[in-house]
């Protein structure tokens, strides 16, 4: 994924909302997005929603077609609809420059190697989401 040129061209800020929506959809933080958790992550956000159309946005994430939408295929999905490439999910101007997630955080990248390089895939040899290993 470090090598596609459409995630290249995301903000830091991008990254770190696309990453944090990720997060909150992997439920069980196992490192892939299943239907049941789009669904259960929307239903808790009150977002009203039609299996089929739930089915068919995961069916454009899911490009090796296993049934689940990794880390990399979400990053690649998402890439494309803030750059506009895909036109039925576009980004506003109003949502894409001010990401709901990570408000008052400083800068995501700041001090970092960028995206993706030395960093082992996300859910593997990491300790499960929000406890410290120490």
């Amino acid at each position: 994924m470090a090598n596609d040129p459409v995630v290249a061209r995301l903000t830091p800020n991008q990254v770190q909302e696309i990453t944090t929506a990720f997060m909150e959809f992997d439920i069980n933080r196992n490192g892939v997005i299943t239907h049941q958790e789009m669904k259960e992550c929307l239903r808790r956000s009150n977002i009203q929603f039609q299996d089929a159309e739930v089915d068919r946005v995961m069916s454009n994430m899911d490009t090796n077609r296993d049934g689940t939408v990794s880390y990399d295929e979400y990053m690649k999905f998402m890439a494309r609809v803030y750059t506009g490439q895909y036109n039925q999910f576009q980004v506003g101007p109003s949502q894409g420059s001010n990401p709901p997630y990570g408000q008052n955080q400083p800068p995501y990248g700041q001090n970092q190697p960028p995206y993706g390089q030395n960093q082992p895939p996300y859910g593997q040899n990491q300790p499960p989401y929000g406890q410290n290993p120490h």
